[in-house]
């Protein structure tokens, strides 16, 4: 800590010389910045320096096994969180693979003309929040270091890539029975677990056209605390420990996601596996292949927002379409699904509009995955507001800001980046420590 001190001091005989007169705290912490940012490049370069023997081993063994035979010193640019830096490594040269090696860049991790792995996590923590070029403009801002709109872009899709190599690893292991049921030995049975699928769209660039693409996700995670009383009361459920999962590709595809995904997180194991979703038929389709002994669940936000479209066409007055709308909404909510359907049925004697057959298709098509007086009995979750939430900040906040349109792979690897950070887990892929 003394020798930290006595570098402090110094900087402050530094910072006042070269402020003068004009003094001020945003002055000094600008100077400040700007010093320790050079004090932290030269002292990573000097550092690296010392590390490099000065006496090479006259060979070193090469990937292919045969000898590699010292060359020169070799210098390369580095680009590192303090800016940009030059060292010189020991260059070896084989003879029977003529391959070039720099023993250095291996045991240190030195990535020549490319960012470190330091920097590309802080380019790529940037790259999942904001459109790349606001973001490297705010990554100079905050560290003084400057890269590129196309260095961001690639640290971030890197990212995306590390999770798809994971998700390939676990969709082998997920095909495995011997896997399955070894974990099945091993692993702690979750008491309830939950999982959830959505999609929104993503504008997507192709060698012909301009479309909109599907972005599946899925979550998987659990809960705690209990739905309100009533359809209207404050809601106080929250959704801990949440694991998302991305992906753009038809659905039977996702459902192998989803599975594998699941088996990561123990899904076949748990005592009470619950399943949220919104009305889609590909959703209910992938969990009757998947996982047919889950509890389904239809999102009651959904279910009930199918109720004033047909009071609009059945009556009148704003008055009369919230009355109907609060009793169908109380009859939902204490899980008499046939007599709402047998309400809403009765409508069509005096309106022959086709959104009440369609809605009352609708709730006779997953009465049983309505039954929400019974899941609130037993503590269940009914609402998907955590995959609706997904669905806003992989989808809206980053994948759909205004002008974005995609390369699909790389909007692929930038939402599945993005997942990660959401899901905390971050930390856990290679580039990122």
């Amino acid at each position: 800590m003394n020798s930290i001190t006595k570098i402090a001091e110094m900087m402050v005989e530094f910072v006042k010389s070269e402020l003068g007169e004009d003094i001020t705290l945003t002055a000094i912490e600008q100077a400040t910045q700007t010093a320790l940012q050079e004090l932290g490049r030269q002292t990573v370069e000097s550092t690296l320096k010392t590390l490099n023997t000065p006496y090479p081993d006259p060979t070193v063994t090469c990937e292919c096994g045969s000898e590699a035979t010292y060359v020169r010193r070799r210098s390369a640019r580095l680009h590192t969180i303090f800016g940009k830096l030059d060292v010189k490594r020991n260059y070896y040269l084989c003879a029977t693979c003529h391959k070039g090696t720099c023993p250095l860049d291996k045991e240190l991790g030195l990535r020549p003309n490319a960012l470190s792995a330091e920097l590309a996590r802080w380019a790529a923590m940037v790259g999942v929040q904001l459109p790349f070029g606001t973001g490297r403009d705010l990554l100079e801002a905050l560290t003084l270091v400057s890269i590129s709109d196309q260095a961001m872009s690639k640290a971030t899709q890197q990212i995306g890539e590390k999770v798809v190599e994971e998700e390939d690893a676990w969709q082998e292991k997920a095909q495995d029975a011997s896997f399955i049921q070894q974990r099945q030995q091993e692993r702690k049975q979750p008491r309830r677990l939950y999982g959830t699928m959505d999609a929104t769209k993503v504008h997507i660039r192709d060698d012909h056209e301009h479309r909109w693409r599907d972005l599946k996700i899925g979550a998987w995670f659990e809960a705690s605390g209990q739905p309100p009383t009533s359809p209207n009361g404050e809601w106080s459920i929250q959704a801990q420990n949440i694991h998302y999962y991305t992906d753009i590709c038809p659905a039977h595809e996702f459902g192998d996601l989803f599975w594998c995904s699941g088996v990561a997180h123990d899904a076949q194991l748990a005592k009470e596996l619950v399943i949220l979703g919104d009305g889609a038929e590909w959703i209910w389709n992938l969990v009757a292949t998947h996982f047919p002994k889950a509890i389904q669940i239809l999102d009651w936000f959904h279910a009930s927002e199918h109720l004033m479209p047909i009071a609009h066409v059945a009556f009148a007055t704003d008055e009369k379409q919230a009355q109907w709308v609060t009793e169908m909404k109380q009859l939902m909510w204490e899980g008499q699904i046939d007599e709402l359907i047998a309400a809403c049925d009765a409508l069509r004697a005096t309106c022959t509009n086709d959104v009440i057959r369609t809605t009352v298709n609708y709730f006779e098509n997953h009465k049983e995955r309505m039954q929400y007086a019974h899941f609130r009995e037993q503590g269940y979750q009914i609402g998907s507001g955590t995959i609706e939430s997904a669905a806003k900040q992989i989808g809206m906040m980053r994948m759909k800001v205004p002008g974005a349109i995609w390369n699909e792979e790389n909007a692929r690897t930038v939402a599945k980046a993005r997942a990660a950070y959401l899901s905390d887990h971050w930390q856990s892929l290679p580039l990122a420590i």
